[in-house]
Formats: structure tokens, C-alpha cells, sequence
């Protein structure tokens, strides 16, 4: 099991991010940087590795391709270690607040616990208006 955290916006909608490392992003680095709507963090990837890569077409010993590629993996491993903390600061920023940690197997089951725990909070806070 993982541990997530889920994001709630004042419109209902909920996220859930899990802690620790990001494999999607660390394999697919710019593109999983898209996808999650991570803007500034997939421009400036994909201009540097352009910038790089054309460097590398440039210059005819290699040296340049193997900085290149050091450098890359270097890239693709910060992805994974900061792509779901970069996540949550778009939800924070983007009018989302921390609601809770979840223990879940998937993101959607994450949410699905976290809306069965608020429901039965809710129940309980109800219980105990009605008892006094």
C-alpha cells in the first residue's frame, strides 16, 4: 500500500498525490510534466534537451553526447524524485487545500477512502448533534 495525499478544491473536486518517488515522470519526464499541466517544468525541458541535443549534433568528438546524456539522466531523476511534490504545488496554487493522508493501492482508490472516511465523519458529527 501507498501513501497518498489528498488535495481539495472549494468546487468539490478532489486530487490525490502520492508520496515519494515518480516513476511515470523519472521514464517520461517532459511529456508525464504536460500531461499533469506542468507548463513552466515541460518548456523549460524540452528547450534544454533541444538546446543540448543540437549542441551534441554540432560538435564531432562525442564528448558533448555523453555530458549530454549524464546530464539527462540527471533530468529524468529529478523528475522522479520532485514530480509529485511540483504536483502538489499546482494544486495548492491552483486554490486546492491539504484534506488528509490516505493509505490506498491507486490514486482513485486513495479518493474513494478519503470520500468514504469524510462521509463517515460526517455521519459521526451528526450522530452527536442529534444526541445532546
Amino acid at each position: 500500500m501507498k501513501h497518498f495525499d489528498v488535495y481539495e478544491h472549494f468546487d468539490g473536486h478532489a486530487e490525490a498525490v502520492k508520496q515519494g518517488w515518480n516513476w511515470p515522470a523519472f521514464f517520461f519526464g517532459a511529456f508525464w510534466a504536460l500531461c499533469c499541466r506542468l507548463w513552466k517544468i515541460a518548456v523549460l525541458t524540452l528547450v534544454g534537451v533541444f538546446v543540448v541535443s543540437m549542441a551534441g549534433a554540432l560538435e564531432e568528438s562525442g564528448i558533448i553526447d555523453v555530458m549530454a546524456n549524464i546530464a539527462c539522466l540527471g533530468v529524468y531523476v529529478a523528475f522522479g524524485i520532485n514530480g509529485n511534490n511540483w504536483k502538489r504545488q499546482r494544486l495548492i496554487s491552483g486554490g486546492f487545500r491539504f484534506a488528509g493522508t490516505v493509505e490506498a493501492k491507486s490514486a482513485g482508490d486513495a479518493l474513494k477512502r478519503h470520500g468514504d472516511k469524510h462521509q463517515h465523519d460526517g455521519a459521526d458529527t451528526i450522530s452527536h448533534t442529534f444526541q445532546a
